[in-house]
């Protein structure tokens, strides 16, 4: 999304909160989906589009090719909308401020390596330091870029890794998700300037 996007939409008639709008629900509607991919819950509506076909030429993910300036002026801001900005911030920190199941260090890798996925610079790179660590940043990677590859044989890595709990792997699944809202947020109101 550009600033040109937003110029299209403000044409379209749409004003700034509406715009607003319309970032949350996607990228509300976004996390859902990933949920109900993670678990496999059955579509309710008619696809006729299927998975996305991945072309073999195509790599795996992609990576943002620029980063939008977070603290450039921003024409629509989340604060414009007191309740939806004090809703995310207490999940954000729910999210990521517990120390169960996965740990709270766990968790701080897992939103760093989807902040760097989407573009999101807000969020200092971390190293993984352990072999369930490195799981999670994949698992990260497929439910972030590629929530339609979710399957039994997704979770085998952080299970060997020692997440063997189904409601811990739901957690890490859960987490990667919700902090996949919290940039695409960032991102797509950053990008809005450009």
């Amino acid at each position: 999304m550009t600033a040109a996007d937003l110029a299209r939409a403000r044409a379209a008639g749409l004003d700034d909160a509406a715009v607003l709008h319309a970032v949350l629900q996607a990228s509300l509607f976004g996390h859902f989906n990933r949920i109900a991919d993670a678990v496999g819950v059955d579509l309710d509506y008619p696809n006729s589009f299927g998975a996305p076909h991945v072309e073999p030429a195509t790599p795996p993910y992609l990576w943002p090719t620029s980063v939008p300036d977070l603290q450039a002026a921003q024409p629509i801001a989340l604060a414009s909308r007191p309740g939806a900005a004090d809703l995310a911030t207490a999940w954000e920190q729910y999210v990521l401020d517990r120390d169960a199941t996965l740990t709270r260090r766990q968790r701080v890798l897992i939103a760093a390596a989807v902040a760097a996925r989407l573009g999101d610079a807000s969020k200092p790179p971390l190293a993984p330091e352990t072999d369930l660590d490195r799981a999670l940043v994949d698992l990260a990677d497929l439910v972030t870029l590629a929530p339609w590859r979710l399957g039994p044989s997704a979770y085998v890595p952080i299970r060997q890794a020692g997440l063997l709990d189904d409601a811990a792997v739901f957690d890490a699944v859960a987490t990667i998700s919700s902090a996949g809202v919290f940039s695409r947020i960032r991102v797509t109101l950053a990008a809005l300037a450009s």
